[in-house]
């Protein structure tokens, strides 16, 4: 009889199952801003009901409703006041289809929809990806705009390099579509560069983390970049035409959305703009790189994307002259040189990469990803000079005045090179994704072989005042106080991975904990290491703001009662750097094997805040931060050659304060205004004078220490005409410390000149994209999908920045540090156009 009973009432409760889900109806549908595009994370809710989803990152929605019942459907997106949709009553599973345009102005998918996602990470921002075709800075890409976000400095527009919270160039990592990028080895100065990997018209998407980031990426202790190419759904064609270069891209897809392809070349030559340098000659730089992602879509969750990178850079160099005044106005003093001899630098790199995703259900993703770099690069100078060194006359009443009145010292110099590199590195892993409701779970494991030749041939002779620095060893034989000569080889291999898990602790209040652990071994120092890390973020007004807006139609003071929009953010990780192969080598071109890795343990406390000024939306950040430094490798900076002591012979802290406000300072555009402050010092063992009496160990300035920088990226337009447009990028930061390169890091106390900046680019529609089909009533404007010409002005200021020394002896042995400056004011004009 008992059974019986259980059985009736589970007939009946499976019949009251069906009964209740016949009774409902499915209304579903893609959301899109008011500029059409995709608007994720809007939250769409029955009025007078509990029924609540989130549209995904394709904008879609699927929502159970109340058969039988006229309802009211509510749209809200992140603190903005919601639309409301009145829908008439539905059938029993009747499927209905509502896909809203909303009025939210979305026009910043930067600040409104793609830094949102994101709002709980520390450190985190989002760049759009548009704004890298209006960057008005002399060298293309996301690295220029980068040097704009709080926590980055820079003092060198020739180069894509930057520091972070007080790291250098070598701890920033490098993500496209999941696979790390490597920057070349031999590049001296910013000029020789060229061109960074990343092509601007193939971006999709800009995420960078200044620190505290999660397990995920990888093994350096300063930053990370991850750039996500586009995947295309039509045809379209890009071209950018300029003094310096030429850009092109394509993109598009079979008719069935299962082939996509981008396409993407480069020429860029920087001729015009190094030769306002004070070095005169024949400059002949060309850089140039050709780029594919090639994706093919087997079914619906199963594909495999290949992506291809080409790129060949040189530059040549004849110098003939050259002539730099610098001191002060009591003792200004005048460098002249007569050259002879070239200078050439040259690398070709390639880069491939098979990425195999699937996706077996809607929550788990996993992905098989290969790839392989390959550099081969080549040094090849005999650079011989004679230089005079004189004394201006600054009486500016003297009929002398601005002309040299006394010669300081003559001297000549040699500086010759043979150095070549070749270096193979090939990784294979495999990386997972499961999202389980409230908790992501991320994991990850790789291993990688690292094959690296490299060739050192070098020497310099100077001979100053008639007193030739070279002198006889026992033999009799002439030795060179910078003489390298070896050839070495090295061989690894590296294990490492990890796992984290994002769990939504509390949804009413987004509380979010994110934890995770990395491992990476390397097999050329038989090192692992450990790397715990976590995030933690909450808003705590979001409970009372999401009742506040549901309420908002019957409340006409509903905006007085809403709240701050604050998130609260922290983070905790540590952050090993093992060697790659720069940090091994020392001055005397040997490898050190008992090198272990660098540490960093990053503290992060921060908020940010959305607001409405001028009823428009803006966001601001502060963070502050600390790094305990430990086990780190000293180096020497000479403009972005970076030199190693190889040996973990330091310690430190690096510490500071970010700032950030960005938004619509004029109304459909976005803009943002950022400012550090940062102090790191280190504390160096073993460092001797040149009388060989060791140095006491004391706190000095670190290399990369730049106390104060303030940065703008703003965009104006006529508001009688937004054809006309403007966009201004202004950089002002403190010296960097910097010493003479005696090889010891405690002479490094010297500052060098702030560095100032302005950029500014002015631009006109030609061929407005906004343009509606029944205004494209000529043939250009029907085969052009929008077009515009820039006028770029570089360095608007004329300032001369220095970015190193030339350091030289008089007459009476003093040593004089003369300022390489950086480049002058240049104008620019190009010309844009998209098919």
């Amino acid at each position: 009889m008992q059974k019986i009973f259980c059985f009736l009432l589970l007939v009946l409760g499976i019949s009251v199952a069906v009964k209740a889900q016949n009774d409902k109806a499915i209304i579903s549908g893609t959301v899109k801003d008011s500029m059409g595009q995709l608007a994720e994370g809007v939250t769409v809710s029955v009025i007078g009901q509990k029924i609540t989803v989130v549209t995904n990152e394709d904008g879609f929605y699927k929502i159970l409703v109340d058969a039988n019942n006229a309802i009211e459907l509510k749209f809200n997106y992140f603190g903005q006041k919601g639309q409301t949709f009145s829908l008439p009553a539905l059938a029993p599973n009747q499927k209905y289809e509502l896909s809203p345009r909303l009025n939210i102005g979305l026009t910043l998918i930067d600040f409104i929809v793609k830094e949102e996602r994101y709002r709980e990470q520390v450190s985190t921002f989002t760049i759009d990806s548009r704004q890298l075709t209006i960057n008005p800075a002399p060298m293309p890409g996301v690295e220029q705009i980068l040097k704009t976000l709080p926590g980055v400095s820079s003092n060198n527009e020739l180069s894509a390099q930057y520091n972070v919270r007080g790291g250098n160039f070598d701890e920033n990592l490098v993500y496209v579509n999941d696979i790390e990028i490597y920057r070349p080895f031999l590049p001296r100065s910013g000029q020789q560069e060229g061109l960074s990997f990343i092509h601007s018209d193939l971006v999709k998407s800009i995420k960078f983390s200044a620190g505290g980031f999660e397990a995920k990426y990888g093994d350096k202790m300063s930053s990370v970049l991850d750039i996500k190419y586009k995947d295309p759904k039509k045809t379209t064609s890009s071209i950018n035409i300029g003094l310096l270069g030429v850009q092109a891209a394509t993109e598009g897809a079979s008719k069935n959305l299962r082939f996509t392809y981008l396409i993407g070349a480069r020429y860029w030559s920087n001729k015009y703009v190094v030769s306002t340098l004070d070095t005169k000659g024949d400059y002949q730089p060309s850089f140039t790189d050709v780029q594919s992602l090639l994706t093919y879509h087997f079914r619906s969750d199963l594909s495999l994307s290949i992506l291809g990178s080409y790129a060949q850079n040189r530059y040549f160099l004849v110098p003939t002259d050259r002539q730099t005044t610098f001191g002060t106005v009591k003792q200004a003093l005048q460098l002249n040189v007569y050259f002879g001899g070239a200078d050439l630098m040259e690398y070709r790199t390639a880069t491939g990469a098979a990425s195999l995703v699937y996706n077996p259900t809607r929550r788990l993703q996993l992905k098989l990803i290969g790839s392989t770099f390959y550099s081969n690069e080549n040094e090849i100078f005999t650079i011989e000079g004679a230089y005079r060194l004189s004394e201006l006359e600054t009486d500016q009443s003297s009929s002398n005045f601005g002309r040299a009145k006394s010669l300081r010292g003559v001297g000549y110099f040699i500086n010759n090179a043979r150095n070549g590199i070749e270096a193979t590195v090939i990784n294979i892993g495999h990386r997972g994704n499961y999202d389980k409701g409230k908790h992501n779970i991320q994991w990850g494991a790789f291993v990688q072989t690292e094959n690296i030749n490299d060739r050192l041939k070098e020497w310099n002779y100077r001979d100053s005042a008639g007193f030739a620095q070279p002198t006889l060893d026992a033999n009799g034989n002439i030795t060179l106080p910078d003489y390298l000569r070896t050839q070495l080889s090295l061989n690894t291999f590296r294990l490492n991975g990890y796992v984290q898990n994002t769990m939504v602790i509390d949804r009413n209040s987004n509380m979010v904990f994110t934890y995770g652990v990395r491992s990476n071994w390397w097999s050329y120092t038989n090192e692992n290491v450990i790397s715990p890390r976590f995030q933690f973020a909450f808003e705590p007004n979001r409970k009372h703001n999401k009742l506040v807006l549901d309420n908002s139609k019957n409340d006409t003071n509903w905006v007085k009662k809403m709240r701050k929009n604050w998130v609260i953010k922290a983070s905790y990780g540590w952050y090993y750097q093992t060697p790659f192969y720069r940090e091994l080598r020392n001055f005397q071109g040997e490898l050190n094997a008992n090198i272990k890795s660098q540490k960093s343990i990053h503290y992060v406390l921060g908020a940010e805040m959305n607001f409405k000024a001028w009823k428009r939306p803006f966001k601001f950040t502060a963070e502050a931060y600390y790094k305990d430094l430990s086990n780190l490798i000293p180096y020497e900076i000479d403009n972005v050659r970076i030199r190693y002591f190889a040996d973990n012979t330091s310690r430190g802290y690096a510490t500071g304060v970010d700032f950030r406000v960005n938004g619509e300072f004029v109304r459909g555009t976005e803009s943002w205004a950022s400012l550090s402050l940062m102090d790191t010092k280190e504390i160096i063992s073993n460092q001797f004078t040149t009388q060989g009496v060791k140095e006491n160990e004391r706190y000095i300035p670190r290399l990369t220490n730049q106390a104060f920088q303030f940065a703008i990226f703003f965009q104006d337009y006529l508001p009688s005409n937004d054809k006309y447009k403007v966009n201004l990028m202004l950089v002002y930061g403190s010296g960097f410390p910097f010493g003479i390169p005696d090889h010891n890091r405690y002479n490094d106390v010297n500052s060098m000149p702030s560095y100032r900046r302005v950029d500014i680019g002015f631009t006109k529609d030609l061929i407005p994209e906004k343009l509606k089909t029944s205004q494209r009533n000529s043939f250009l404007k029907r085969h052009i999908k929008y077009a515009n010409l820039a006028l770029d002005v570089f360095n608007l200021l004329g300032v001369d920045n220095t970015i190193s020394y030339t350091w030289l002896q008089d007459a009476t042995a003093q040593t004089w540090a003369v300022p390489n400056y950086l480049t002058s004011r240049r104008l620019n004009l190009k010309l844009q156009m998209k098919f």
